[in-house]
This record gives C-alpha cells, sequence and structure tokens, in this order.
C-alpha cells in the first residue's frame, strides 16, 4: 500500500521441543536485523512450541492518506509492472526434493543439469529476501493508480483482485520466471505457465499510467530493482487473461 514508515513489528515464531535452542536465537536474529536494516523496529511478539517452525509478524505503520495506493485504482490504459520474477513455488520445491527424497532428480528432471537445479532455490532466496520497500519508496513520492504484492494467490490470483476492484480488464503478456522454472512446474503441477503458481515474498505488481511509466522504470532502475513490463489494462468486463501469445522470460541471476 505504500506504508513506508513502519512505526514497529510484532514477531510471532513456533518450533518443536527438539529444535536446538540455538536455531530459534537465530531465527530471531535473522529477523532482527532484516528489520534493523529496514528501519522497522521490534517493538514484541510472541513465542510457542509447536510440532514445525514457524516465523512471521505483523508490520504496524502510518501514512498520510493521499500517500497510500489501493488495489482499486487501476485504470485503462495503465501499463504493467512486476518488480520480481516468478517461481518460488517450483524452486523451493526443488531445494526439498534435493535434500529430502530418494527420488533421482536427473530422471525426473532429465533436460535440467544438477548444477542447474540447484541454482533455482538460490536465486528464489535471494528473490525472496529481497525486500519491497523501495518500491514503496518510489510509489510513495510518484503516485501512480493500483498495486498489489504477488504473493500466496499467484500472479493471476492478485492481479484478479486488482481488476475486479479497479472494475478493469488485465491482459498479461509476458511472464517473468526463475530459470528452469516453467519446466519443473510442468512436471510438478504447479501451473507457473498459467500464472496460479503461489508465490513468497513475491514482487510488486504494478499499475502505472502511460505518462509516468518512463519515469518509474527509471527510479526502479537507480535503486537496482528490475522492471518486467507484463501488460496492459483495457476497459471491459472485470477479469485477467493471459495472451495467446505470452512470452515467458527466463531470468537465469539475481535479480540485481
Amino acid at each position: 500500500m505504500g506504508v513506508i514508515d513502519i512505526t514497529g513489528l510484532l514477531v510471532f515464531e513456533a518450533f518443536p521441543y527438539e529444535m536446538p535452542h540455538k536455531i530459534a536465537v537465530d531465527l530471531l536474529r535473522g529477523f532482527y536485523d532484516f528489520s534493523r536494516d529496514l528501519n522497522a523496529p521490534v517493538v514484541g511478539g510472541h513465542t510457542i512450541i509447536n510440532p514445525w517452525p514457524l516465523l512471521g509478524g505483523t508490520a504496524i505503520g502510518i501514512s498520510h492518506p493521499d500517500k497510500i495506493t489501493y488495489t482499486s485504482g487501476a485504470k485503462p490504459g495503465d501499463h504493467l509492472i512486476l518488480t520480481k520474477p516468478l517461481g518460488t513455488q517450483p524452486a523451493m520445491a526443488i531445494y526439498r526434493l534435493l535434500r529430502d527424497t530418494e527420488i533421482s532428480i536427473e530422471a525426473l528432471f532429465p533436460n535440467i543439469s544438477l548444477k542447474e537445479l540447484k541454482q533455482c532455490p538460490d536465486i528464489a532466496i535471494q528473490v525472496m529476501l529481497t525486500s519491497n520497500k523501495p518500491v514503496a519508496e518510489i510509489i510513495h513520492e510518484i503516485s501512480i493508480n493500483a498495486a498489489t504484492d504477488v504473493t500466496g494467490f499467484g500472479l493471476i490470483g492478485h492481479a484478479q483482485e486488482m481488476a475486479e476492484r479497479s472494475n478493469v480488464k488485465i491482459v498479461i503478456e509476458q511472464i517473468p520466471v526463475i530459470n528452469h522454472c516453467i519446466e519443473i512446474s510442468n512436471i510438478l503441477g504447479y501451473g507457473l505457465e498459467k500464472g496460479v503458481s503461489a508465490e513468497t515474498a513475491g514482487g510488486m505488481l504494478l499499475s502505472i499510467p502511460a505518462d509516468k511509466i518512463d519515469l518509474i522504470k527509471t527510479e526502479l532502475k537507480k535503486k537496482k530493482i528490475p522492471s518486467f513490463e507484463i501488460g496492459k489494462v483495457l476497459s471491459g468486463p472485470a477479469q485477467t487473461l493471459i495472451s495467446d501469445h505470452v512470452l515467458i522470460e527466463e531470468i537465469k541471476s539475481g535479480i540485481k
């Protein structure tokens, strides 16, 4: 929503009895260090015992109402920018398969080398560890029509929310993905090529007026943030469509 003045974070951590105490402490330390670098102070939280580890929290911030960006303002003629490649779900599935399974990875993915498979989660981790706050800072200063993050409902799910709340038609013409994640998704059935694969800590989807698109791209470039122009906003019924000629762009390194 473009709120950049974060007054405090409440942290939630859960871990099993058998997990070493040092790991629980290091998880909190990592959360604290990441938050400190964003000038987002940790002010409290809650810890419980749970069968598997969990770590998260709630951010509280303040903003002038005129500086908040909603999902409901997209207008026909807008350009759609995505600030991170997609594919964290299939990429992290590779991490689990390499770590936990007896299955022959080479047999499951015969067209991808083991080295390339191992690179997928490395890129995904870099993507997930990259904060969206710099994007929020840009749209805080240069107003755009609408924005949303792309997380658990995938590209189509979050774009559809924007389409419905704005009463516009969204057409996706390009899908940037982590290298090899389309092939991995096809084999594992995540639907990345259809924009339905879930994302974790995904990028921002920005609906930008045509007269501001170059300025926003310039500011994103200054902050070393990718700007994938993935589609357009049209008048029409509130829906999101993947173009019949959608371009799949594979990203072969980290996002910076």
